[in-house]
């Protein structure tokens, strides 16, 4: 790819140049130097607000970053500060109350030239671009009167945030507008993506690296909170990389109070908000949140893309335990440490809240063993969930991908007994259920002091314990070295019914989009397990059930119901196992874009014979793939 300078941008239409020209400072270091950029937790207003002015000066210079710990390794990239104090990544947070005007003065400490987006009123209506030449100073004045959650982001390679990953990647900082006389009681958090290219032209040749952060910090270094039972939790999140990410609660459903792009920001009334587990955030794309912490212990709140919570992506020497590769997949294995988009939660108890008790009626005991089959992806095995019937283990080789759907009643306990049959450890997350925090599935993390689950190591076994609240959609799945284990096949539904219902497969439609073999492997997806599924069928005129889920861990993935005239429309019903917010349950195409670890579950009521086919496919990756899923619907009648 051939990438245009910011000296190129000037030439090209649509870019403002404001603000007069000022003489740079003498460089603060001596000859040589660099300094030391600090991590920003986004929780001190830059600037000085008079009035209804504030009035910002920023720089951009050359710094050293640390994102893991502050003794660990670093990198050296560009970043902000406010005017000659420190520099931060992400850069100084401006907030300030709707009707304000803001007054920024941005130096350029770099060797090239510096686009500056999103310094501009709002909401925005074009790209209202500062250009500021190498060792030169210009100054924006816009005034904010639509509250809501926005961002700045500089640019010196010409590329627009869904390519910009290299070093001009933590060149943001948030802008956020609160309504006037509104009391601050939320964190911000900025999501960061630095990549440098592998370099095999050298004479060392030097592989490619990949930092995710949050607010500057790669877990297990990134701020961790603690909560009370029964707090109100307001978050905002931003996300200024190249990435998608799909941002996932343990534990936890959150509300959706608005989305935007950084241009505008859209509030959601209370019967049109999401209530959700996973929200995929796309590249510049922001979010305002609020969740309810109502069980002790510990949580994450991570990405859930497998390679952004992964060893693999940060820096070497960074202090992970290592371990080889057993499974095939080419990756070094960390056993259950993460890295990258990951927050700590603890939640303590509040004082006068009674304990849960468990409920008197007996559990229903399953019996889930974790096996392999050799070979099963080439030279590479298959990894697989199988449930146990009867007095008799299967096979150790008897494995199925996915895992055998696990049916599950709302408010009958059940006891999940998981035996590891692997040669390494392993570990189940009940995706989306509200449960103890002991059984939540992360290893020396979920519990809380002195009881933390702990990995299931081979030929051992785990116990898990709960009581769905609700009846749903979810999904079961590896939390250990996922990169491995859930490529491999280590993913299975998890259906909670109404009490005495049961399920018919003949009107109730599990559809599951998961990864094709290896990691390093992966070019497509497998649909129900196979890349030719076999068809649905359908009845005229009766309600049919879609349950969607994509647990694939590389790519966002559309699914889109089409006949031969077009889309047709369903009906949803759930998102991520709750039921849709009245002001969403209505009619709509059938198009759906997600994330890993989303689920979905949409109602359909064929009207007329005849073909229709859903297209699931990730059209957005470098390497576009789809898979078709045929549906007969035939006449009510039919035999």
């Amino acid at each position: 790819m051939i990438r245009k300078s910011a000296v190129a941008l000037a030439t090209m239409g649509g870019l403002l140049i404001r603000g007069p020209l000022d003489r740079a400072a003498p460089d603060p270091l001596p000859h040589g130097a660099i300094e030391r950029i600090q991590a920003n937790p986004n929780n001190h207003p830059a600037g000085r607000l008079g009035g209804r002015t504030l009035t910002l000066a920023l720089e951009a210079r050359n710094g050293r970053w640390y994102p893991m710990a502050e003794d660990g390794p670093s990198v050296e990239t560009m970043a902000f500060a406010e005017g000659s104090g420190p520099l931060l990544i992400p850069g100084p947070l401006i907030r300030v109350p709707s009707g304000t005007e803001i007054r920024v003065s941005v130096r350029n400490r770099l060797a090239v030239p510096l686009v500056i987006h999103g310094l501009t009123a709002r909401p925005a209506s074009g790209d209202d671009s500062l250009i500021v030449p190498p060792r030169d100073t210009r100054e924006a004045r816009f005034r904010v009167n639509e509250p809501g959650t926005y961002y700045y982001w500089g640019s010196t390679s010409g590329l627009p945030i869904r390519q910009r990953d290299g070093l001009d990647s933590q060149l943001n900082g948030a802008i956020l507008v609160d309504p006037p006389g509104s009391v601050v009681t939320d964190r911000v958090f900025m999501i960061g993506v630095w990549t440098r290219q592998a370099d095999t032209s050298a004479t060392h040749p030097a592989a490619a690296q990949d930092i995710m952060v949050i607010n500057g910090k790669s877990w297990p270094h990134t701020e961790q909170f603690t909560f009370t039972q029964g707090d109100t939790v307001h978050w905002r999140w931003i996300n200024p990389s190249a990435s998608s990410h799909p941002m996932h609660l343990h534990g936890f459903y959150f509300d959706v109070e608005s989305r935007g792009d950084g241009k505008r920001d859209t509030s959601y009334i209370p019967d049109r908000r999401p209530r959700e587990v996973t929200e995929l955030m796309l590249p510049g794309g922001t979010m305002r949140m609020h969740w309810v912490p109502e069980r002790t212990g510990n949580w994450l709140f991570h990405c859930h893309f497998s390679f952004h919570v992964s060893p693999d992506a940060s820096l070497p020497d960074s202090g992970f335990e290592e371990s080889p590769a057993t499974g095939g997949s080419g990756h070094t294995q960390h056993h259950h440490r993460m890295s990258g988009l990951v927050l700590g939660l603890h939640v303590t108890s509040r004082a006068g809240t009674p304990t849960a008790q468990p409920p008197p009626q007996q559990a229903r005991d399953i019996r889930l063993l974790v096996q392999t089959q050799p070979h099963r992806f080439g030279p590479a095995p298959g990894y697989g969930y199988v449930i146990q019937t009867g007095r008799v283990e299967p096979a150790r080789d008897s494995i199925v991908i996915p895992g055998a759907p696990l049916l599950l009643e709302r408010d009958q306990p059940v006891r999940i007994t998981v035996v590891n049959h692997l040669t390494q450890p392993t570990a189940v997350h009940w995706h989306g259920i509200e449960l103890q925090s002991y059984p939540d599935g992360v290893p020396d993390w979920s519990g809380a002091p002195g009881r933390l689950m702990p990995p299931v190591v081979p030929g051992d076994s785990f116990v898990a314990e709960f009581t769905p609240p609700r009846a749903g959609t979810f999904i079961y799945h590896a939390h250990l070295n996922e990169l491995e284990q859930m490529h491999l096949g280590l993913y299975g539904p998890l259906i909670v019914l109404e009490p005495g219902k049961t399920f018919d497969p003949a009107t109730d439609h599990i559809v599951i989009v998961s990864p094709d073999g290896p990691e390093s492997d992966t070019t497509g997806g497998l649909l129900n397990g196979s890349k030719t599924p076999e068809p649905l069928v359908m009845r005229v005129g009766q309600a049919h059930r879609l349950r969607l889920i994509n647990i694939h861990g590389d790519y966002r993935v559309l699914f889109t119901l089409e006949s031969s005239g077009g889309l047709v429309e369903w009906r949803q019903l759930a998102k991520d196992g709750a039921a849709v917010a009245t002001g969403l349950a209505g009619p709509q195409p059938a198009r759906l874009l997600t994330g890993p670890g989303e689920t979905a579950d949409f109602e359909l009521r064929p009207d007329s014979v005849g073909d229709l086919v859903l297209n699931v496919g990730a059209p957005f990756a470098e390497r576009p793939w789809k898979l078709a899923l045929p549906i007969r619907v035939i006449p009510d009648s039919a035999p």
